[in-house]
């Protein structure tokens, strides 16, 4: 009898000791991940004019560059994902949601933009060794539909948001076009299809048309490489000199033609807001 609970105490000890041993191998460190802006090889600024954009080679300056991440995963050798936990910083991160901001109030960003820039996501998560990573472009259904005057940072830009029955705009990027008779170009990027009593009432079930962007990049080392997010790239099948129907741009509307190549650089289908099964992204690279 006293050799069995001997047995039992040794084994009970052993399984202790190996989930110290795990532990200690499963500490969280932390990680930065590094975003950049980029028009082509240059990068995205206030006050630039860009030539060569789009499917008629259009002439471009900026006025606002801003985007919401989200679900933000590593990804080891074996294809598991392990999130990371983002910084509570109470101005640019909030819960699993992030706001890089690449305009800085400048130019033609003064109207509706504001000096402060972010372009990296602070956090931590578990040791590993990790070659690739995956964000979802956009802001979770639990968390798009707040009130802009009352959510915390970053979810209280009054820029970003629609109202509360359509939420945030994910990505805004507003373009001004050079000799064109279209003098603007908007990218509002958000949710649609989204049933309230009305704009001012938030949905109580996901939107028809999430058009969450879901991005996964191989070959990413968070200490040597940096997240692209390429503009040039995103309009190469987009005619930034036609318009049809106002407003000017793309608003995320599925309805709406100027949409189309838009969508397809994003990798989403405009008709459900849902990834395309045969065609990536070509918003976000790693450099």
């Amino acid at each position: 009898m006293r050799n069995r609970k001997l047995r039992i105490l040794a084994v009970v000890m052993f399984l202790i000791l190996s989930v110290g041993i795990v532990s200690a191998h499963d500490e969280a460190e932390p990680v930065t991940i590094r975003f950049a802006a980029m028009v082509g090889d240059l990068p995205a600024a206030c006050g630039i004019t860009y030539s060569g954009l789009g499917t008629e080679a259009s002439q471009v300056s900026l006025n606002d560059f801003r985007f919401y991440i989200s679900n933000v995963r590593l990804i080891d050798a074996d294809g598991q994902e392990t999130a990371v936990e983002l910084t509570q910083d109470g101005l640019w991160q909030y819960e699993n949601v992030a706001l890089l901001d690449f305009e800085d109030g400048t130019a033609g960003c003064g109207e509706a933009g504001n000096p402060e820039m972010n372009s990296r996501i602070i956090g931590e998560v578990h040791e590993g060794d990790y070659v690739g990573i995956a964000f979802d472009l956009g802001v979770p259904f639990e968390l798009n539909h707040l009130d802009t005057t009352t959510a915390p940072a970053p979810l209280n830009v009054p820029a970003m948001w629609w109202n509360w029955q359509f939420g945030y705009k994910f990505v805004r990027i507003d373009m001004l076009i050079a000799d064109s008779e279209l003098p603007a170009w908007f990218i509002h990027l958000g949710s649609t299809g989204c049933e309230a009593a009305d704009s001012s009432t938030a949905p109580e079930e996901p939107c028809s048309n999430a058009n969450v962007v879901a991005v996964q990049l191989d070959n990413f080392d968070a200490t040597q490489n940096f997240i692209i997010a390429d503009l040039s790239e995103l309009l190469a099948q987009v005619n930034l000199t036609e318009n049809s129907p106002e407003p000017p741009g793309c608003m995320s509307l599925p309805e709406d033609p100027d949409c189309g190549g838009l969508f397809t650089g994003f990798g989403l289908a405009l008709d459900t807001g849902t990834m395309l099964e045969d065609q990536a992204q070509h918003f976000f690279q790693v450099r």
